[in-house]
């Protein structure tokens, strides 16, 4: 494993894909209220667009599979071999992402969605608060992305890598 190649494009990937993320946030940010916790997604819900919703999710689709690429081929041209130390490429890159994700999406992005009430609907609504937000927040990135989603993410990655090898 190439250890400080898996930190460097971890890093690059949870800039790239919190980026992006928060530019879509910008462009699409009624649909991406179906993102937040039950009472704003609950408040926004007559002013979301299904075909918004529709888009937004395949974009996402595709970042995260072009995302899943980029690690497997990033980590063929630095050498790294086998099921293990590619698993453990994509689990720990996708990590750096789940990691960004909450520090800059849930954290601080969060802090001034509320205060420019961009979603409407959600104006002033009190899950915007941290006491109610991190009631996704935490259990998202604390307990389903390191369970669920990094290893399978993981897994992915060490299949693309095994048919580039």
């Amino acid at each position: 494993m190439n250890w400080s190649r898996t930190i460097l494009d971890g890093i690059v990937m949870c800039v790239i894909f919190n980026g992006l993320v928060g530019l879509f946030f910008y462009v699409f940010p009624q649909a991406c209220s179906r993102m937040f916790p039950k009472g704003i997604k609950q408040a926004a819900a007559p002013y979301v667009n299904r075909k918004d919703v529709t888009v937004l999710f395949c974009i996402l689709i595709v970042i995260y599979l072009l995302m899943f690429l980029y690690m497997a081929v990033s980590a063929h041209l630095a050498g790294v071999g086998g099921f293990k130390n590619l698993f453990w490429t994509g689990y720990i890159e996708m990590m750096f992402v789940n990691a960004g994700d909450f520090f800059f999406l849930d954290v601080l992005a969060r802090i001034y969605v509320m205060d420019k009430g961009l979603i409407k609907g959600a104006e002033g609504h009190p899950d915007w608060k941290w006491s109610g937000w991190w009631k996704l927040a935490v259990p998202e990135h604390g307990l389903a992305w390191p369970l669920l989603f990094c290893p399978l993410a993981g897994i992915i990655v060490a299949g693309i890598g095994a048919l580039l090898g």
